[in-house]
């Protein structure tokens, strides 16, 4: 099943950011970036919540060549609807050639953290440290996600697959609809932050069937 309020990417300049102080056990650990566009400011709601496990997350930076970006960076500003397709700009951490995790880091998990490519596993403040120099040397961002029911944002910025049949989110299992934060450099390089729950299951062997 696809996301329930679609999947798009939000092109923009970064306003500003700041993380969640959280409050209580039921409330998520977010990072929240405000990006500017032609129709104003969007929220972008990144979950980074490790519901309190040192290695309840997992992410990744992936420096992107130009070819493999595609045509996503030549978008105007504003939020673009993507099709949850191959070809259409859409992201998918483990069909994506240029996003896709080796089977080596997948099958060794953590023990392999350290090896280019691979995941790293940690709490969201330990993903955030990684994020973080990526909004500070952007030139132009891209926000990959659901957008939201109601008003201007973007959520389900993270993998959106993977989650157990008995998750409360498993309805939302699908292909070509994983969240990530794109940034364009101001030297003209790219780059993609990518986490996901370790709740999710990888799921090299359906991209590859």
């Amino acid at each position: 099943m696809p996301l329930f309020d679609g999947y798009g990417v939000l092109v923009g300049k970064l306003s500003r950011y700041a993380c969640d102080k959280r409050q209580d056990e039921s409330h998520y650990y977010h990072c929240n970036l405000f990006v500017r566009t032609p129709k104003g400011v969007y929220p972008c709601a990144v979950d980074l919540d490790s519901k309190h496990r040192r290695d309840g997350l997992q992410w990744k930076v992936v420096e992107l060549d130009t070819e493999e970006v595609g045509e996503v960076t030549s978008f105007r500003d504003g939020w673009h609807e993507l099709a949850m397709l191959e070809g259409s700009g859409s992201l998918d951490y483990y069909r994506t050639p240029a996003l896709r995790p080796s089977a080596e880091c997948v099958r060794a998990g953590k023990e392999l953290e350290a090896v280019e490519g691979c995941w790293k596993y940690g709490t969201g403040h330990d993903a955030f440290r990684d994020l973080e120099p990526l909004l500070k040397s952007n030139r132009r961002i891209f926000v990959f996600g659901e957008p939201f029911r109601n008003g201007k944002g973007v959520h389900n910025i993270h993998q959106n697959q993977g989650d157990p049949p008995d998750s409360r989110w498993a309805a939302e299992n699908g292909p070509w609809q994983d969240g990530a934060v794109m940034v364009e450099r101001h030297d003209g390089s790219v780059a993609a932050f990518l986490c996901k729950f370790s709740t999710q299951r990888f799921c090299v062997a359906e991209a590859q069937t």
